[in-house]
């Protein structure tokens, strides 16, 4: 099967910290490129920098499909774009956070999303909102770092993350622990040793979902809420 992971900002550091995490955990016979999108903001912070994101997007979406690409995965704990790209998309299209929480709901009682910035909290409670999943969350926690920061001092992150998950499974009555950005890659499996809680990846967790859905031919609905609007072909006819 051949996926390919977007990270939605432009980062390329970012980007390569992506590549090695999906490059070590896929299957032999899965084929995974991964890139940056290029004309899109170096880090993805506020609704404006999600909508900044989302056109550039789009065209790798759509070129995704023609080049022959099985799944499509949107690496950015926002889902920047996430309905659109289906709609434009013949092939599967999963974002890491819808992805995400689902399987944390199923994994534990209540989950808790580490976040880099506080002012990011309220829209992961909305995020969480419009997914159906407010009865399984215990909090939203920040680091206080930067997406950047997360990314270019793993030390610091994973202090940052050892503290706050401490204090959601301590005070909030967390089980689960998600880590709320693709910064984060990487740093899952230190922290549930530690904590002796379930701490999931987001981008690992949707690779691993991606193969499966793949492999069971899982796509998503073209039927009304993905259907290809009509100007789209129109203009594709």
């Amino acid at each position: 099967m051949k996926i390919l992971v977007i990270n939605p900002n432009s980062s390329e550091h970012m980007t390569e910290h992506i590549r090695a995490e999906v490059l070590r955990i896929k299957r032999d016979d899965t084929q995974v490129k991964v890139i940056a999108n290029a004309g899109a903001p170096a880090a993805i912070e506020s609704a404006r920098d999600v909508a900044l994101a989302v056109p550039p997007l789009l065209e790798q979406v759509k070129r995704a499909n023609e080049e022959g690409y099985d799944a499509i995965i949107l690496a950015c704990f926002s889902d920047p774009g996430l309905q659109a790209a289906r709609e434009v998309s013949d092939i599967l299209v999963l974002g890491i956070e819808e992805t995400t929480l689902h399987v944390a709901a199923m994994l534990g009682h209540k989950f808790t999303i580490l976040t880099p910035l506080a002012k990011r909290i309220p829209a992961k409670e909305r995020e969480v909102r419009a997914y159906g999943l407010e009865s399984a969350l215990a909090s939203v926690r920040s680091l206080a770092l930067s997406v950047s920061e997360t990314d270019a001092d793993p030390e610091a992150t994973k202090k940052r993350i050892l503290e706050e998950a401490c204090l959601a499974r301590d005070e909030d009555g967390a089980e689960v622990i998600v880590l709320g950005c693709a910064g984060m890659v990487g740093y899952a499996k230190d922290t549930e040793q530690e904590l002796g809680l379930v701490v999931l990846d987001p981008t690992s967790v949707a690779l691993k979902i991606v193969e499966g859905f793949v492999e069971a031919s899982l796509h998503h609905s073209k039927q009304a809420l993905y259907a290809v609007v009509p100007s789209l072909r129109t203009k594709d006819a």
